[in-house]
């Protein structure tokens, strides 16, 4: 997966940490979009928003202009959780492919704009391919702070596990080497799926 934007919206997304209404507005901020591989002909979108979404859709096409949508009723929440997990199951779709998406609604619209929609995954190949395939596993995103990703972060983090200015995290690692792999896998994603999921 050579597109860089869902690990973009997942790490813009890891700063939904805040309750405060004013971060909506914050361009950093979006709807921690992923993945889940459902076979070689099939893709799950999954993402966040503050509110529950009775029927989540996701455009998606082989052109940016799309021009078909797949939905679903999942859209469920934790008692402890800021937001809700919507996931979308797109079927019928070719092995390794790319794909322009666009999951509806999101916190913010990614209509303008660095980030802007829609955004590409690309399938996997069929079970068997013996072409090689380079995953980057990530456990870790990073600092966490009152906002995301930052160089502070709240009461009772130490003081060497914070980012001093200059220092690279995850994501920034990440995008330098988006080049080197074609999946993320972020364990801590896997576990949310399940966990919805059951």
């Amino acid at each position: 997966m050579r597109s860089f934007t869902g690990l973009s919206a997942l790490a813009a997304a890891i700063s939904l940490v805040s309750q405060s209404a004013a971060l909506v507005a914050n361009s950093s901020i979006n709807s921690q979009t992923r993945f889940a591989y459902a076979g070689s002909t099939g893709m799950t979108v999954s993402w966040n928003t503050f509110s529950f979404v009775a029927q989540p859709k996701v455009y998606y096409g082989l052109t940016p202009a799309m021009g078909q949508v797949a939905t679903s009723d999942v859209s469920v929440t934790y008692d402890t959780s800021l937001t809700y997990n919507n996931h979308v199951k797109i079927t019928g779709l070719t092995p390794d492919t790319v794909y322009y998406y666009l999951p509806v609604p999101m916190i913010e619209s990614p209509t303008n704009g660095e980030g802007a929609g829609p955004f590409t995954f690309k399938t996997s190949k069929v079970a068997g391919d013996s072409t090689p395939y380079s995953i980057a596993v990530v456990v870790d995103m990073g600092t966490m702070g009152p906002e995301g990703l930052s160089t502070t972060a709240g009461t009772g983090v130490s003081p060497n596990n914070i980012l001093k200015p200059g220092e690279i995290n995850t994501i920034q690692s990440l995008s330098a080497a988006v080049d080197q792999f074609e999946f993320l896998w972020h364990r801590e994603s896997v576990i949310r799926k399940f966990r919805d999921l059951f």
